[in-house]
């Protein structure tokens, strides 16, 4: 059969010709559009790493002076401090919730962003890290469901008892700094040989990695502790927040509506009240549609031109392959079985979308290898994406893998469209009478 193909395809290499040519740019094209929108298909699937499904928030806010009896708008950051808490031990006190904690806008799916670096001791180059603030002895690990990465993948990280300068890492910064090495103990700037002796972080935790904000992917965090006193006063309240985690089982909208009511009337206290609730998911939803409007447009465009393009594909072989019943019909007269007809003819569709394919990657490797292909990680300086890449590897930073995956896709998109334009014609001309295929003869 495979002879029978290859002297099809030289008898009417004219019109074959065309069709590969029109396969290369198909190729070359989807390459363009498909390496984006997989790659941030990708991003977006990423597990956050903590219960994002089981959490909801609410913001706390202060009442005018005029409007608080017992209050002469002078509070410290010791009694705000002690008005959250009270108000968190009541959302606590409810049945349906597992954790509470309280957050402030540099933590998961906020709007603030504190990026750090320090050295490793390799060759001059630094870890970079994103900063996560949490209050000590607030179950701040136990409310988001994060992990302790060297126990049991179902183990909670328990929060230890900390000290101002200590902190906790994130694995992917525990690994790249220190290797295979046990890292309690050491000092996230012991490898810097200008750092104060004095001022030194000691690590006494390491938790999963988590995903900061759906734009970063999986990111490296390094989680420090805050005091009392950031708290702050009243006139910044806007920046605290609340945040509970729900028990296995309770539905989060139904919770929702059912607690807010609660919320306005008995969450409060002194100068203190809480409102607009709102689960987690539905935050990363609306940060997703508010940072991706561009990726969502570029996605749409990519989706609707790649489907017109295949539905071209599919067209220009079902066309040709409507054309050939006289050459089925001598098949036919000749002996020649309805599945061998049908297999000779996608035979010769998918040995020319091959060819094309590999021409068309080919061509496109040329171009490309040089700019590099589409990242997890963006926005950032070359070295910055490098180091972030080592830090927190996956298999869009791996340049031949990923090259591999792309193309596989567009092979089998290719392919899919190539088959179904030829069986569905092929199917009902290779069923005809051989008197009727010929009659025009």
């Amino acid at each position: 059969m495979l002879k029978l193909i290859y002297k099809n395809i030289i008898a009417h290499r004219g019109r074959y010709c065309w069709i590969f040519i029109e396969m290369c740019l198909v190729a070359l094209i989807g390459w363009a559009m498909l390496d984006d929108f997989i790659v941030n298909t990708y991003k977006r699937s990423l597990s956050p790493g903590y219960e994002i499904d089981h959490l909801v928030s609410f913001t706390f806010s202060t009442y005018p002076i005029d409007q608080t009896a017992d209050s002469d708008g002078g509070e410290s950051a010791e009694e705000i401090y002690t008005h959250i808490n009270r108000i968190l031990d009541r959302a606590r006190s409810d049945s349906r919730v597992e954790a509470a904690t309280l957050v402030n806008n540099s933590s998961f799916l906020q709007g603030s962003v504190s990026i750090n670096s320090v050295p490793t001791g390799k060759e001059d180059k630094n870890a970079i890290y994103y900063t996560v603030h949490f209050w000590p002895n607030t179950d701040f690990f136990k409310t988001f469901g994060i992990r302790n990465a060297y126990g049991s993948t179902d183990d909670l990280f328990e929060e230890p008892s900390m000290s101002g300068r200590d902190l906790i890492v994130s694995e992917s910064i525990a690994h790249y700094i220190f290797g295979d090495e046990a890292v309690m103990g050491h000092y996230l700037e012991e490898k810097d040989s200008r750092a104060n002796p004095e001022k030194l972080s000691r690590i006494v935790g390491v938790v999963n990695d988590c995903v900061y904000r759906p734009d970063f992917g999986t990111t490296p965090i390094v989680y420090k502790t805050r005091k009392v006193k950031n708290i702050g006063n009243r006139e910044n309240m806007e920046s605290i927040e609340g945040v509970l985690r729900l028990k296995s089982g309770v539905d989060v909208d139904k919770f929702i509506e059912d607690y807010s009511p609660v919320l306005a009337t008995d969450l409060k206290s002194g100068p203190l009240y809480t409102h607009s609730l709102i689960s987690y998911r539905d935050r990363e939803k609306e940060m997703s549609r508010d940072m991706t409007n561009l990726s969502f447009i570029q996605a749409s465009i990519t989706v609707f031109f790649l489907v017109n393009i295949l539905l071209c594909m599919f067209g220009t072989f079902y066309l040709q392959t409507r054309k050939r019943s006289e050459e089925t019909g001598v098949m036919r007269t000749f002996g020649a079985s309805r599945g061998f007809i049908l297999r000779e003819m996608i035979g010769e569709g998918v040995l020319i979308t091959t060819l094309a394919w590999l021409l068309g990657c080919f061509l496109y490797w040329l171009y490309i290898k040089d700019e590099g292909l589409a990242h997890v990680i963006s926005g950032w300086s070359e070295n910055a994406t490098l180091t972030l890449q080592a830090m927190v590897p996956m298999w869009t930073d791996d340049f031949n893998f990923h090259f591999a995956v792309i193309s596989l896709v567009i092979y089998a998109l290719m392919l899919i469209c190539t088959i179904a334009g030829i069986y569905i014609p092929a199917i009902k001309i290779a069923n005809i009478n051989p008197v009727d295929a010929l009659k025009d003869e």
